[in-house]
């Protein structure tokens, strides 16, 4: 018992040499053990909390709200079940996140959101210099997402800015 403790090891010197004779001891320390045993076995995990790609699915939530996503991976009252992000690119969004933040607005930053969200490459978005209007070109891959497309390009775009979808066909130069 008393090489297999943990808690023994912290303790001053006195405890430890008590505890190879003492059964009290012995005894007091397996119960500490046994009521230190579950917070162990959180702050073993600990580190993998603010990992996205390491996080329990059901902490995947509270992560897009650290880091602004919410608006788009918690359910609304705008969205329905054919616009919900699976977890798996939810935590790709997450681990993202700054990057996307940082081109928030950008042409760039629109189409790498879209293709993370929606696991889909080869969106364009068209821009005209000072006609503060974009064109987003949707793969037919991507035709089943819309709604989800839609909600993304209205959260990530500059708010004076119009916006347009279109899909491509199905066998375009980019499919």
């Amino acid at each position: 018992m008393a090489e297999t403790s943990k808690l023994l090891r912290v303790l001053p010197e006195v405890f430890q040499v008590a505890a190879d004779t003492s059964p009290p001891m012995q005894a007091l320390l397996a119960v500490a053990e046994d009521m230190h045993a579950p917070v162990r076995q959180v702050l073993d995990v600990i580190h993998t909390v603010p990992d996205p790609r390491r996080a329990p699915a059901s902490l995947i939530p509270f992560l897009s709200r650290w880091v602004d996503l919410d608006w788009l991976t918690l359910p609304g009252p705008e969205s329905s079940r054919s616009g919900s992000i699976p977890v798996a690119r939810q935590r790709d969004l997450i681990a993202a996140a700054a990057q996307l933040s940082a081109r928030r607005g950008t042409v760039d930053g629109l189409t790498r959101f879209l293709h993370l969200a929606t696991g889909v490459p080869g969106f364009d978005v068209e821009s005209v210099p000072g006609t503060f209007h974009i064109k987003v070109l949707v793969p037919a891959a991507a035709a089943d997402q819309l709604e989800l497309v839609g909600r993304i390009v209205k959260g990530v775009k500059p708010a004076h800015v119009t916006d347009e979808l279109m899909v491509r066909p199905a066998g375009g130069p980019d499919e």
